[in-house]
């Protein structure tokens, strides 16, 4: 496997909201996505995929208005979990945001996500704050922060 990381394209949004659907619950949607894309500029959307043989890996969506950042979605397919694509997906992330000055990144996760909750506790996220019935089936998210050292 070589996991390879690139900018979303409008091809790939049936895939995402397949996953997000899938992985997540919900999604955002075809239209809204393709809107994303082509017209806000806030938003970074990138697909991990395997270059052997460019199945779906993996997507993280970014908001980024620097120097803050907020992580909108982020997973690896259920398949390819616990193979260290997270961490190549995360590490990806933090150096982008570094090369854009951002020191502030933000993200949710679910209360009884542990193994993603202990990932981002790897990268120095804190939980901040407890958002009640944040997820549609009334389960609470933690808000995690982490900042960033962007000194070169």
């Amino acid at each position: 496997m070589k996991p390879y990381i690139r900018v979303m394209r409008q091809e790939d949004i049936p895939i995402i909201v397949f996953n997000d659907r899938r992985i997540l619950g919900q999604s955002l949607g075809e239209e809204t996505l393709k809107n994303e894309l082509e017209e806000n500029l806030l938003t970074k959307f990138f697909v991990m995929e395997d270059l052997d043989d460019r199945s779906f890996l993996g997507h993280v969506g970014l908001w980024i208005d620097a120097p803050l950042a907020a992580v909108l979605n982020f997973y690896i397919v259920p398949e390819h979990q616990h193979r260290g694509l997270g961490t190549i997906l995360m590490d990806f992330i933090i150096g982008y945001l570094k090369d854009l000055s951002v020191n502030t990144l933000t993200l949710e996760v679910r209360k009884s996500n542990e193994i993603a909750k202990n990932m981002y506790h790897q990268y120095g996220f804190a939980e901040v704050s407890i958002r009640k019935n944040y997820y549609a089936d009334g389960e609470d998210a933690f808000l995690m922060l982490k900042n960033i050292d962007v000194e070169k």
